[in-house]
C-alpha cells in the first residue's frame, strides 16, 4: 500500500466511523424514547498517577481523588 493509498483508505474509514456514530447516537435516542433503553450513571474514582504519588507523597488517597460520573447505555 502506497502513501496515497494509506492516506484515502483512513479518511474513508474516518467518514464511515462518523456516519455510523451519528446512526448509533440517533438509534439509542429511539430505543430511550420508546422505553427499551436507558442511561445509567455511575460514579468513577480517579486519581493523580503514580508518578505523581511517589513524588509528592500525599497522606491519603482520597485527598486528591476525584468522583465523576460515566454514562452509560444499558438495555432494558
Amino acid at each position: 500500500m502506497e502513501k496515497t493509498e494509506t492516506l484515502g483508505r483512513i479518511a474513508t474509514v474516518e467518514a464511515q466511523i462518523k456516519a455510523l456514530t451519528t446512526e448509533r447516537d440517533a438509534l439509542r435516542e429511539y430505543a430511550i424514547e420508546n422505553g427499551w433503553a436507558t442511561w445509567t450513571y455511575t460514579v468513577r474514582m480517579s486519581a493523580p498517577s503514580l508518578a505523581w504519588w511517589k513524588e509528592h507523597r500525599p497522606a491519603t488517597w482520597e485527598k486528591h481523588a476525584k468522583a465523576t460520573q460515566v454514562k452509560k447505555f444499558t438495555l432494558v
